[in-house]
C-alpha cells in the first residue's frame, strides 16, 4: 500500500474517518439520575444516544474511506463531481450534527423535589467533533489539491 498516492487532504480525511468510527463506540454522554440522596450514572455511546445521526456519520466515514480506497487502488473510476467535495460536505454535516448534540444533548434534563435527571456530554464526543472537522477539512483540502471547487459543482448542476 503506497500512501504517497494520496493527497495530504485525503490522508487527513481518511485518518479522521477512522478516528470518528472508533470513538463512536466510546461514551458520548453520561446520564445521571438522583432520587433523594441516592443516585446512579450511566454512559451512553453515539449508537445508543443519537437516533438517526450515526447513520449520517457512518455514510461520511464510508465515503471518505471509499475515496482513499479509490486512490490507493489506482481506480479509473471518476465520479461526475469531485469525490472529495462530497467528503467535505458530509464531513461538515457530521460536524454540525455532533455540535448540535453537544449544545442540545438527547433526553430531557430536569428536576423536581427529591428527583433529578441530567444528560451531559462526555470527553469522547469532543474528540469525535474534532474528527468530523478533520473529515470536512481533509475533503476541502483535497478538493483544492485537485483543483475542484464548490462553484464548479454548482455549475455542473445548472445553478
Amino acid at each position: 500500500m503506497d500512501l504517497t498516492k494520496l493527497s495530504q487532504g485525503e490522508k487527513i480525511a481518511g485518518a479522521s474517518a477512522i478516528v470518528l468510527f472508533v470513538f463512536m463506540f466510546f461514551d458520548w454522554f453520561s446520564a445521571e439520575v438522583r432520587i433523594g440522596t441516592r443516585g446512579a450514572s450511566e454512559g451512553v455511546n453515539a449508537w445508543d444516544a443519537l437516533d438517526w445521526i450515526p447513520i449520517v456519520l457512518v455514510i461520511a466515514i464510508l465515503v471518505a474511506l471509499f475515496v482513499v480506497t479509490l486512490r490507493l487502488t489506482d481506480s479509473r473510476y471518476e465520479p461526475p463531481i469531485s469525490a472529495n467535495s462530497i467528503v467535505a460536505i458530509l464531513g461538515g454535516l457530521s460536524f454540525l450534527l455532533i455540535l448540535y448534540r453537544i449544545i442540545d444533548p438527547p433526553g430531557a434534563s430536569g428536576s423536581t423535589p427529591g428527583f433529578s435527571f441530567e444528560v451531559s456530554p462526555e470527553f469522547w464526543i469532543f474528540v469525535s467533533l474534532v474528527a468530523a472537522a478533520g473529515i470536512a477539512y481533509g475533503g476541502y483540502r483535497a478538493m483544492g489539491e485537485e483543483g475542484a471547487s464548490f462553484g464548479e459543482i454548482g455549475d455542473r448542476f445548472g445553478r
